[in-house]
């Protein structure tokens, strides 16, 4: 689909044995990539959170 975009072709089928890239979608994949990169969002942020909410304030605007 990006070849015909584009106007190139990137695998050209005199090189390569096969001139297309196999690939399937499928939504389950989809889920799962989202909801452990929402997991793992959440999960770091949770140390920075943690030692500012155990930093005092005059402490942090010492160093400013």
């Amino acid at each position: 689909m990006l070849e015909g975009l584009i106007g190139h072709k990137f695998l050209n089928a005199d090189v390569y044995f096969i001139d297309y890239l196999p690939s399937q979608l499928m939504a389950q994949d989809v889920f799962q990539v989202c909801g452990a990169a929402l997991v793992l969002s959440f999960l770091a942020t949770l140390y920075p959170a943690w030692r500012a909410a155990r930093t005092q304030p005059a402490e942090a605007l010492r160093y400013e």
